[in-house]
């Protein structure tokens, strides 16, 4: 089980996941890789394209896409600055990211937020800050003051947190509770638990294709996507029992500990999940377990062969499975 100084260990770190997402703050970034789906461009008809951006803001936007490997500049021999920019494989699979957040965005508790407002920067913005500071990880298990998350995550200074705090619940990614005792207490909300969704098809895209620029998969990630998202869960009346979901990371984090599993164990009572905790068993009833890019392939795309089921209710693990996926990608 993950301890508070697990769960609280940032060490400034931008969590996976979080850098691609990141990129999609800036409005440009999803137009310019829209733009391009047609065939290469030059600035200049680029911009005629886009047309509200300066040209040094649409031209720094533009190399940055290129330093990330999403565009490719020179494809038609020209090896010059201003030379033609296409779409790369990661160019391609990073607008499907921004599909993932639109979708996201348009879901948003206040009514839909257009992708290219203010708005959605700051919703954006605010998702990666509570994901890096692993304040969603430490709200996933249960409401928490500002003073409670304040010893929970050390890592974070006390008006780093506050202001955090504050920035989702203007977007209205946390909400405050009933308290029972003295201060606020804070809570994700669902539109929260569902923002796990961009964050898997950002994840994907590191690991595909920039895996030696971005923060590997760690069991702080692990934990939060399963404590975030089985609350959506909607399974069979008749399902039952205790399930561990497991991933395996392959860390210097879980060689440090010994363990090369993050994951947690559920219990379901007639098809209501009672009980979810970041637990790992040595010899679980009912288990599934795949490495962290089978698990996003499918959560993404809904395909259980990526995954080994085991123990007395095996369907019961593939329900699981199943209906997370369809919480956060189903139609």
């Amino acid at each position: 089980m993950a301890t508070p100084d697990a769960i609280a260990s940032t060490n400034g770190k931008v969590r996976a996941g979080s850098h691609v997402l990141s990129l999609f703050a800036n409005p440009l970034t999803a137009r310019i890789l829209r733009a391009h789906t047609n065939g290469p461009l030059r600035l200049s008809a680029l911009h005629e394209q886009i047309g509200w951006s300066p040209h040094t803001t649409l031209r720094a936007a533009v190399n940055n896409l290129c330093d990330v490997g999403a565009l490719q500049r020179g494809t038609d021999g020209d090896p010059r600055p201003s030379a033609a920019t296409a779409l790369t494989p990661a160019g391609e699979e990073m607008i499907a990211v921004a599909d993932s957040i639109d979708r996201w965005l348009a879901a948003a508790p206040m009514g839909a937020i257009a992708p290219n407002s203010d708005e959605a920067k700051g919703a954006i913005k605010a998702l990666a800050g509570g994901w890096n500071s692993t304040l969603m990880r430490a709200l996933a298990t249960r409401p928490f003051t500002l003073t409670g998350l304040d010893k929970l995550i050390p890592d974070v200074s006390y008006p780093s947190l506050e202001r955090r705090l504050a920035r989702m619940r203007a977007t209205g990614q946390i909400e405050a509770v009933e308290a029972k005792d003295r201060g606020t207490p804070y809570a994700v909300t669902e539109w929260s638990r569902r923002a796990v969704g961009p964050l898997c098809m950002a994840g994907r895209c590191e690991r595909r294709y920039l895996p030696d620029a971005t923060a590997p998969i760690t069991d702080v990630e692990v934990e939060a996507s399963f404590m975030l998202t089985l609350p959506l869960a909607r399974l069979p009346e008749t399902s039952h029992g205790v399930c561990m979901l497991a991933v395996q990371t392959c860390t210097s984090e879980a060689e440090e500990r010994g363990q090369d599993l993050a994951g947690v164990t559920i219990e379901v009572r007639r098809g209501q999940v009672v009980s979810c905790a970041t637990r790992i068993h040595e010899r679980p009833p009912t288990w599934a377990l795949g490495t962290a890019e089978n698990w996003l392939d499918v959560v993404i795309d809904g395909d259980l062969t990526e995954l080994r089921f085991g123990g007395a209710r095996p369907q019961l693990a593939a329900n699981l499975v199943n209906s997370v996926h369809f919480a956060l990608f189903g139609e």
